[in-house]
């Protein structure tokens, strides 16, 4: 019986730390992809910064037809 009680709290013990440590992946992964939305967001924002009269001159003339 003792040998029962001794498996039963180390199965516990392995379903604590595999939760654990599978809630510590989930958060480091969200926070890789945060990183990775923000490296993408940058590149396109500074190619867009690279060419801002396309950008200038496409808003006008959308400006244009809209009106």
């Amino acid at each position: 019986m003792i040998m029962d009680a001794d498996e039963t709290l180390d199965t516990a013990a392995n379903s604590v730390r595999r939760e654990r440590q599978r809630q510590q992946d989930k958060k480091r992964m969200a926070f890789r992809r945060a990183i990775e939305e923000y490296r993408a967001s940058q590149a396109l924002q500074a190619q867009c910064c690279d060419y801002p009269e396309l950008l200038g001159g496409a808003y006008a003339g959308h400006q244009r037809r809209a009106r």
